[in-house]
């Protein structure tokens, strides 16, 4: 069953699906977050309609297109694929953007091992070395000061937590600026919600923001879920996380680790109160929660 808010999104693919001589198709919702996926069923093919993100992010697609890039360079390895047969996009319908990638089949409830997790996204990270695109340098980081000032204090967040959060912001940035750490492609994103358990192994989707920045910022988003919450995307805990950065080849106990962490939760918080508006409630309340970790329990 659609939501009023999504039967545009799904009309839009549709339409593209139309467009590229599909035919007939029968939109199956996949799954719904900062995104909305829609199987075009009968074809091996799902559109992934910017929605959340493309509400924060406004009109144009170039976002869409890094995207597209990365997908294309990986061809496969470790990462989500192209569908074979029609032009990946991106395309912007009806004020809708949106990519087709190919279907994978996958089990949602299966147990992603850690070490393969971590393994995976190791071969990943040395596959976009040689990424033949411009990517943004540390790209949610950086729009997150825009999410940050566009905030005005309300329900659960008073003036003083928004200006201490903000201060949070300019000190963990200035922190990370003065590591000197190496940038390099990355996923941008890589948390336990963007890898799928699939027959032919460990799969990595989602590169909407694949960007430039030190690798400990990849391991940051797999593990600061469950060092703020207890658990993680997939209910993982954070011996779970601990073991694919150990698998990936770095320590979990590294300060710079612990950096980014705190920069990863900074954005998240920002982007979830940018988005969660008046009609995103759990959204707003998981945003306050990271709030409150950040400003040591106060965010009144």
């Amino acid at each position: 069953m659609t939501r009023p808010s999504e039967e545009a999104a799904v009309s839009a693919a549709v339409a593209v699906a139309a467009e590229l001589g599909l035919g007939d198709v029968r939109p199956e919702i996949l799954g719904r977050l900062s995104n909305l996926l829609v199987h075009l069923s009968p074809h091996p093919v799902v559109a992934r309609v910017a929605t959340v993100m493309g509400e924060l992010r406004g009109g144009g697609t170039a976002w869409l297109g890094r995207e597209v890039a990365a997908i294309r360079h990986l061809a496969g390895r470790d990462a989500v694929a192209l569908p074979a047969t029609v032009p990946p996009g991106p395309y912007l319908r009806d004020g809708h953007a949106l990519i087709l990638v190919g279907l994978e089949h996958h089990d949602p409830s299966a147990f992603l091992d850690p070490t393969d997790v971590g393994t995976s996204l190791r071969r990943l990270h040395d596959n976009l070395r040689d990424l033949p695109e411009s990517l943004p340098a540390m790209g949610l980081l950086a729009e997150s000061r825009a999410w940050l000032d566009g905030l005005a204090p309300g329900p659960g967040l008073g003036s003083d937590a928004l200006a201490r959060l903000r201060e949070r912001y300019e000190r963990t940035s200035t922190a990370l600026a003065g590591l000197g750490l190496e940038s390099r492609p990355l996923h941008g994103d890589a948390h336990a919600g963007n890898v799928m358990a699939t027959p032919r192994g460990v799969v990595w989707t989602d590169f909407e923001d694949v960007t430039a920045g030190p690798a400990l910022w990849d391991l940051a988003c797999l593990v600061a879920r469950s060092r703020v919450f207890g658990a993680g995307e997939g209910g993982y805990d954070a011996e779970w996380a601990d073991t694919a950065v150990r698998a990936y080849g770095a320590r979990p106990d590294d300060p710079a680790l612990d950096l980014l962490v705190t920069a990863r939760t900074l954005t998240v918080a920002a982007w979830g109160l940018a988005a969660a508006g008046t009609d995103r409630p759990r959204l707003r309340e998981l945003s306050l929660t990271r709030v409150a970790w950040l400003l040591g329990g106060d965010a009144s």
